[in-house]
């Protein structure tokens, strides 16, 4: 394939054990006719590699930032690449979660608002993103948190979002958009005020388990479900497994805080 992409039509896919490669452009022309010089292309391209092994080290405090500027940095050069746009989604995400995690509500607002924005630009890019479509549910989702009154109304439009993305892939994220609407059905209010079901949370959480054993998060969400649900043992078993998990590459960053909530929901168990 030519090196000389046309910048509106760029859709990179980057992946550190096996470099960057293309996909075919999938959209229409939208705008300029400027044509990509090598150069700029690998340019580009290093940039998403680079923004991506920060990532994979977000343990590390500042890497997320980093990672999100290099995206940026890859932007400037390729303003339709969804690649990047998805991913600048999830640093937006990651950063709120963090911000609301400090009780800094105006922040995560705003993070989020800027994350959903990227997601929808990575849609409008590529209506087939399975990652732009969870990414805007997860960057919604940090808006309602953030803004309580407006929680309901997001209700419908990150259920939307989420079962575009199961659609397009069911193995995102260790089955992460059936994970988020076990959780919205866990924390919804009951109809008709909204969509609350906790069986049917349960129902997906079961089958996300049976998929992805050895998520830790998958096992979390559960034992909330079945606190909910008054299955205590259920629960209890849940939990063992979060506090027994061994850190991962994919998921050493966040399995400290997965295990601080899972301590916390245990002290809650009643007693044996």
């Amino acid at each position: 394939m030519s090196r000389h992409v046309r910048l509106i039509s760029i859709v990179l896919l980057c992946a550190l054990s096996t470099g960057c490669f293309y996909r075919g452009p999938r959209i229409k022309q939208l705008g300029s006719d400027r044509v990509l010089t090598d150069s700029e292309v690998r340019k580009a391209e290093r940039k998403i590699v680079e923004a991506e092994k920060a990532w994979a080290a977000r343990i590390e405090p500042g890497n997320v930032q980093k990672s999100l500027d290099l995206l940026q940095e890859s932007l400037k050069l390729a303003p339709h690449n969804t690649q990047a746009l998805w991913r600048a989604a999830r640093a937006h995400y990651w950063l709120a979660e963090q911000a609301g995690m400090a009780k800094d509500d105006r922040k995560q607002f705003s993070l989020a608002e800027i994350g959903a924005s990227y997601a929808k630009h990575a849609i409008f890019v590529d209506t087939e993103s399975a990652e732009g479509n969870y990414f805007l549910a997860l960057n919604y989702a940090m808006q309602a948190d953030a803004a309580k009154s407006r929680g309901l109304a997001m209700v419908k439009p990150m259920l939307d979002a989420l079962k575009r993305a199961q659609e397009l892939n069911e193995q995102l994220d260790y089955g992460g958009p059936r994970r988020v609407m076990a959780q919205i059905y866990l924390e919804a209010p009951p109809w008709p005020a909204s969509v609350g079901d906790p069986e049917q949370a349960l129902d997906l959480l079961e089958d996300v388990i049976e998929d992805y054993p050895d998520y830790p998060e998958n096992h979390l969400v559960l034992a909330e479900v079945a606190i909910k649900l008054r299955q205590y043992s259920k629960a209890r078993k849940q939990l063992d497994r979060v506090l027994a998990a061994q850190p991962a590459p994919e998921w050493a960053a966040e399995l400290p805080q997965w295990q601080d909530k899972a301590r916390e929901l245990k002290k809650k168990l009643p007693q044996k």
